[in-house]
Order: C-alpha cells, then sequence, then structure tokens
C-alpha cells in the first residue's frame, strides 16, 4: 500500500489483479487448450467470467477508498468533480472503441447508437452483446458511479445489507416495468436482472465498498495475526474452488429445476463468491506473498493499466480480427493484445483522459 503524492492510497498489486481479471475473461470467451491437465484449465475456464465479479468487487473497494469521506456534508469534493474523473476514466477509449467496432460490424441502426453512445446495453436484452460486446458490464459499472455518492453518503446509516436489498428492490420494480411490452428487452426478465445490471449484482459492489469502510476504520494491521499469505493464497484458492463448484452446476441436466439451478448459479457468484474475492483482496493489501510481489511490479502494473483497454478490444477485435482472420493462437492472441493495450494504454487511453480534464478544468469554474 503506498500513497501518493496527490494524498490518495494506491495498491499496486490491486493494479495488476486488474490484468488477472480481464485475461479471465479472455480466457472464458476464447477457451484456451492447454496441454498440462487440459480437463482441469477447461473447467476453469468455462467460469473464468467471475474476472468480471473481481472487478466488480475492486470497483467498489477503490471507490470507497478513494471517496468514503469525500461526500459527507462539508466535504470539498464537488460531485461533479467526482462524475469528470468517472468519465475520463470510463468514456472517451470506450467511445472510439465502440465507433470502430459498429463499424466493423455494419451495425447502422439508429437505436442500436444511440444505446451503444450511452453505455446502455445492460438494460435491453435485445443489445447486450452489441457494439463491442462485453460492455453491458460497464452499464453495470456506470451504474455504480452514478449512485456511489448517495450509497456512500448514507453507508453509515444503512450498512451493507440494508443498502443491498434496497437496491434490489429498485431492481424489482425496474424488472415489473420490463413486463409490459417494453422495447428492445428492457429488462424483460429475473435471470436478466441478476446477471446483466447493478441491481441484480449490487452486493459485489456494495462488499467491496464494506471491505473499504472496514479496512479504513482500522489503518493498523488486524488484530487477528495470520500467517504471511494466509488471506491471499486462502481467497485465490477459495475462488478457483467456487469456479469448479459454478462448473459443476452448470453440468446439473435442466428441465425440472432449472430456475432453482438458475438461482443457486447467481447465488453463489453475486453473494458468496464476492466474499472470497474480499478477502484475496484484503490480503494483497495487507500481506507480503510472492503473488503480491509479481502483481505489484513494474510489469504487473503496466499490464494492469492496460487492463481496460484490453477488456475492451479483446472480444469483437481480439477473435474477429486477429484470430479468425490473421493468427489462429489463442495464446499468441492474448500477448499481442495484452502487449497493444499497454501500448494503448501510455499512448492513447491516458493522454485522453489527461486531455478530457485539461479540457474541463478550463470550461468549469474553479472550485
Amino acid at each position: 500500500m503506498h500513497t501518493t503524492t496527490s494524498g490518495k492510497l494506491y495498491f499496486p498489486a490491486l493494479t495488476g489483479l486488474r490484468a488477472v481479471a480481464a485475461y479471465l475473461v479472455y480466457a472464458h470467451h476464447a477457451l484456451p487448450q492447454v496441454p498440462l491437465a487440459p480437463g482441469f484449465f477447461a473447467t476453469l475456464f468455462q467460469e473464468a467470467h467471475i474476472g468480471v465479479s473481481i472487478f466488480f468487487v475492486l470497483s467498489g473497494f477503490l471507490i470507497g477508498v478513494r471517496y468514503q469521506q469525500a461526500f459527507l456534508p462539508g466535504s470539498q469534493l464537488r460531485v461533479s468533480s467526482y462524475f469528470l474523473h468517472r468519465f475520463a476514466r470510463l468514456y472517451p477509449v470506450y467511445l472510439l472503441c465502440t465507433l470502430a467496432a459498429l463499424w466493423f460490424r455494419q451495425d447502422f441502426r439508429p437505436e442500436s447508437w444511440v444505446i451503444n453512445l450511452f453505455l446502455l446495453q445492460g438494460f435491453f436484452a435485445d443489445y447486450t452483446f452489441s457494439g463491442i460486446g462485453i460492455a453491458w458490464s460497464l452499464t453495470v459499472e456506470l451504474t455504480f458511479y452514478a449512485l456511489a455518492p448517495l450509497v456512500l453518503l448514507y453507508w453509515d446509516r444503512l450498512g451493507l445489507w440494508r443498502w443491498t436489498l434496497l437496491t434490489l428492490l429498485v431492481g424489482l420494480c425496474l424488472l415489473a416495468l420490463g413486463q409490459f411490452q417494453s422495447p428492445f428487452g428492457f429488462i424483460p426478465d429475473g435471470s436478466f436482472l441478476v446477471r446483466s445490471t447493478f441491481f441484480g449484482r449490487c452486493f459485489e459492489f456494495y462488499a467491496g465498498i464494506w471491505l473499504a469502510k472496514s479496512l479504513l476504520s482500522a489503518p493498523s494491521a488486524p488484530r487477528l495475526q495470520p500467517r504471511a499469505g494466509l488471506f491471499t493464497y486462502g481467497g485465490a484458492i477459495g475462488i478457483v474452488l467456487f469456479m469448479l463448484g459454478l462448473s459443476l452446476l452448470q453440468d446439473v441436466p435442466g428441465g425440472v429445476g432449472t430456475d432453482l439451478k438458475t438461482m443457486a448459479f447467481h447465488g453463489l457468484n453475486n453473494y458468496l463468491l464476492p466474499v472470497c474475492i474480499g478477502v484475496l483482496l484484503l490480503g494483497l493489501v495487507r500481506e507480503k506473498t510472492v503473488l503480491s510481489k509479481l502483481l505489484g511490479s513494474q510489469l504487473g502494473q503496466a499490464l494492469g493499466k492496460g487492463s481496460y483497454l484490453f477488456y475492451l478490444v479483446h472480444y469483437t477485435f481480439g477473435f474477429d480480427i486477429l484470430y479468425f482472420h490473421f493468427w489462429k493462437n489463442k495464446g499468441g492472441v492474448l500477448l499481442l493484445l495484452a502487449a497493444l493495450s499497454v501500448a494503448g494504454y501510455y499512448l492513447l487511453e491516458a493522454p485522453l483522459q489527461k486531455w478530457v480534464l485539461r479540457l474541463a478544468a478550463k470550461r468549469l469554474p474553479k472550485q
């Protein structure tokens, strides 16, 4: 754990963890063959979508750490500044990738452009995988960013479970609206709600906030002094075991009990898996281990900084262009995309983010 010159806490290993999460999602989509224990890795890769859950818990944790006091009465931070930084972080490079993807797919439907440019894919089942394909998860992230100031303002009063229940209640209201023949498949069923919207996946973010609040309320080391690596490797092993469990659950035959199986799957993925992810985050923040050193190394941080761009391009461009037309090597495509994404971060993403912030600073009144 480091403190930057601006006074913000910075966790090098968590930056590297972002790369791991992105590569897990790649493995879920690519399903690469691993010569060593191919059956085991095939089972793991089937559920490597849990990289998205890692992103969600990590996002809740980092927002909780950076802004836990920012929205309380008397704070000097303007909410507009918060939203500007979130916009600059998320949208400019997303816009470029989305425009390229819509053109590449020859998708010129006006409603598709509106839904993609306004990052609404996570609300409409008919367009969930349009554009760059994975942006439904950015809708979830964007919804969290929008609600985070309110959540943090009343966190001490409502807490983890009240906020979770309240958010689920709002989600059920939106689900009810979706039953009135809403256009473009607006939240059509409960499975979509818990899989693709913030209102079904809020606990992952709230678990991250809870961890941040607990960590910062006791800045010294926890009273319980575990052996080095207990949280880090215990959380990592727990995540692997959950991936295996989710895979076994997926293999249960359908038919009678399918709805129950779906509920069990999302219950495990959305509510129990975040606990293991939180344990891993705590370990990476508190413990000095081989894993934390690898993730926090210069290479790990560089890969982590390029992970957002990697995440944006791997699905549409990584497969539709690189794999299917140029290089039939999924591992090679992974390495190439990782290298290009790191370069893209320093040459495109970071400069774009700084340009947006500088432009806004000139136009907005000074605080």
